[in-house]
């Protein structure tokens, strides 16, 4: 395809958060040939040496030893990416290597990197999925050595089992061997109060401890959802961990086998608790065998249980927290699975069983008494019935739970409602606005659009015989003489449309359409909210934006410069990541760069200015968050952040809020030094409701 053709416009759907409303955009006619590139996220494998050196390494060790028994090689590399492992293959002097690649700009990429490093005409790619390949069409012969990485966070969630059946059955010799050979799961039974936070439903208390609302019994008898929740759990805190086992090993998955793959399967185990506790969840993650005889390993755990953790640390610098001393990786994480009825352990050396279950696709896990008819006991995948595990995301449940963050908007609630007030609450699933009730007001409003948000609250509602509130689905549904005895506009806020912090922002919009008809004296709440900005260093987070430039001595410039070219096109220039995962050092003070009063929301803005780096370092990234202030009183009690927990101090690392994502914008090629100026520039078109930041790093 040529990129730089255009024949025609297209007509693309764009959901503006601060509106809630999809919008038609026009882009040309290679727009979603470019929005595919910029999200394939290969960029951070490709930044893994780790994963890189020990395929390279394995290849290499393999077809010597093949052609040492006198046998040609023949290489099947399946999702080939960039084409990096099938030229691995070659170079380590493979007779004939095939790669295949179904994504189609990956694999258009891919043909030219070929080329670009003399591979052209020596490896055959094919532009389809591996499970369409025909022998004696797409491929002249059965491959003996099969060359592939088609393993996520759960190891299957690719479809590896289905890629590696078909290979051994159609595409694959009798003899051959896979690279990598097996891989084994694990699995950590854990207590954890501040994990549950992201599956439950607490009661909410007031600042005395009284009980202002409870769950009903719909949300506390919800087995939860069995999806996977990845997360880079070297990052969590250790005193909020409380292991109850050992890592104990589940399953094995031998690629080598010629007989098919199980697609489901399960297992129970007969595991002993080391400590009493709570089996509330499970810590999840693999390792695979890269060689036949096993010597090389590549394993995924947390650094806490890393088979090489104290090789690593001692080679890592004393600078480098301990939570990142293990290699780094964005494509394999670690996962949390959670218990649907957690059992409690009373006794150390209490023994329990673990139901590990897994299909095609997916995992999920149980926890059982240690009964005789239990061990033969079969779960199957359980699912959400309340509503509120599939309607939230896991980061807006652990918020609705987090207390330090309820306390602040309780308190300004408690001051402020009383047995006259009216209130509009604007937002989804703001159980702080039901609380409103149990304050004593008058009446309440809830506005939810959202069919399901709305009977979460309503089970709410029910549950704790809230007999003055109204779930309205539209604020036209709201009669004119009920805005204007309004009390109180109140929001956390939050809304289902939201991906980055400001997109909250949607709070305002919403004003202006009712403005005209409220009291004057109506208390609005937040009363305004200002965007922060710090530059940092990010130890690792900035991978999956940087070039790649070469890898093991392959240049893939190419595909650098496709991604670069299609996310200029297609990406907004900032992005949202839940930071406390990615640990960055700051090299600023924070600056404050926009600032909106909610009750004149409709008033455009534009600032910029500069922020003077105080600490030399790359700054490879810039930092946003929004801090809501509940009042205008300008009290450190009144402002809820969704960006750090402490004191941002130049030269050290950043806490993070783990109940919100921040925004993030990359930042290449910028060395920065101990007074250089991070130049910024921000405006807020109201109507369009759109906000647009740019940022650019000066030296004097």
């Amino acid at each position: 395809m040529n990129l730089e053709t255009h024949h025609m416009s297209v007509f693309t759907q764009r959901l503006n958060p601060l509106k809630t409303q999809v919008e038609w955009m026009v882009n040309e006619d290679t727009y979603d040939y470019h929005q595919e590139v910029a999200n394939a996220g290969f960029g951070d494998m490709l930044h893994d040496k780790e994963r890189n050196q020990k395929y390279f390494v394995v290849i290499k060790k393999m077809v010597a030893s093949m052609r040492a028994e006198g046998q040609e090689v023949h290489v099947l590399d399946i999702g080939t990416g960039t084409g990096i492992l099938a030229m691995m293959a070659w170079h380590a002097g493979a007779d004939t290597v095939t790669a295949c690649e179904a994504f189609i700009p990956m694999a258009n990429c891919a043909e030219k990197i070929l080329k670009a490093n003399n591979f052209g005409d020596r490896i055959k790619l094919i532009k389809k999925r591996s499970t369409d390949i025909r022998i004696g069409e797409d491929m002249e012969r059965k491959a003996n050595l099969l060359v592939t990485e088609v393993l996520d966070t759960e190891l299957i969630g690719e479809g590896a089992l289905a890629i590696y059946n078909h290979a051994h059955a159609n595409l694959l010799t009798e003899d051959a061997l896979c690279i990598p050979c097996k891989a084994t799961c694990y699995a950590q039974v854990v207590q954890s109060s501040l994990a549950t936070q992201w599956n439950s439903l607490k009661l909410l208390v007031n600042l005395d401890g009284d009980i202002l609302l409870k769950p009903s019994s719909e949300v506390l008898n919800c087995s939860g959802e069995p999806s996977v929740h990845d997360i880079q759990m070297s990052q969590l805190p250790l005193e909020q961990i409380k292991p109850l086992t050992q890592p104990i090993e589940i399953f094995q998955f031998d690629f080598n086998c010629k007989e098919p793959t199980d697609v489901q399967r399960f297992r129970n185990i007969l595991v002993k608790a080391f400590i009493p506790g709570s089996t509330d969840l499970v810590f999840f993650w693999w390792d695979i065998k890269m060689d036949f005889k096993e010597e090389i390993v590549l394993s995924c755990a947390p650094f806490w249980a890393h088979p090489n953790f104290k090789e690593l640390k001692a080679k890592a610098s004393p600078k480098l927290p301990l939570t990142n001393v293990v290699p780094w990786r964005d494509h394999w994480m670690q996962a949390i699975y959670y218990i649907p009825r957690p059992l409690k352990l009373t006794e150390s050396d209490d023994e329990f069983i673990l139901n590990c279950n897994h299909d095609e696709f997916s995992w999920w896990f149980n926890v059982l008494p240690k009964v005789s008819n239990n061990f033969e006991k079969q779960n199957k995948r359980h699912a959400c019935i309340c509503r509120f595990h599939t309607t939230y995301s896991r980061s807006r449940i652990g918020q609705i739970n987090q207390a330090p963050r309820n306390k602040r908007y309780l308190r300004f609630l408690e001051n402020n409602i009383h047995k006259d007030s009216n209130v509009l609450v604007l937002g989804h699933g703001c159980i702080l606005g039901l609380a409103c009730c149990s304050l004593g007001a008058s009446k309440v409003w809830c506005h939810e659009p959202y069919k399901f948000s709305r009977h979460f609250m309503d089970s709410l509602v029910q549950c704790n015989k809230l007999n003055n509130v109204h779930l309205v689905e539209s604020l036209k549904d709201i009669k004119s003489e009920d805005l204007s005895s309004l009390t109180h506009i109140i929001a956390e806020p939050y809304f289902l449309t939201s991906i980055l912090p400001w997109d909250n922002f949607y709070f305002g919009y919403l004003l202006t359409k009712i403005l005209e008809k409220l009291n004057r004296l109506v208390q609005i709440s937040p009363f305004a909210a200002s965007i922060y900005a710090v530059p940092v260093e990010f130890l690792d987070l900035h991978k999956i934006k940087a070039p790649v430039r070469e890898c093991e001595g392959f240049d893939l410039s190419l595909f650098d410069k496709m991604v670069e070219v299609s996310m200029s096109i297609s990406q907004v220039k900032v992005e949202a990541h839940p930071l406390w995962e990615y640990p960055c050092r700051a090299l600023a003070d924070p600056v404050e760069i926009l600032k909106v009063e909610f009750r004149r929301f409709d008033i455009d803005k534009h600032h910029q200015g500069e922020i003077i780096v105080k600490e030399s370092g790359l700054c490879n990234g810039v930092c946003l968050w929004v801090d809501w202030f509940l009042d205008k009183s300008g009290n450190s009690k009144s402002v809820v952040s969704s960006g750090p927990l402490a004191s941002i101090i130049p030269g050290e690392f950043i806490k993070w809020d783990m109940f919100t994502r921040q925004g993030v914008h990359f930042i290449h090629n910028n060395e920065a030094i101990k007074g250089s100026i991070l130049e910024w520039s921000v405006a807020f078109k109201s109507k369009s409701a759109e906000l647009d930041f740019n940022f650019d790093i000066k030296h004097k």
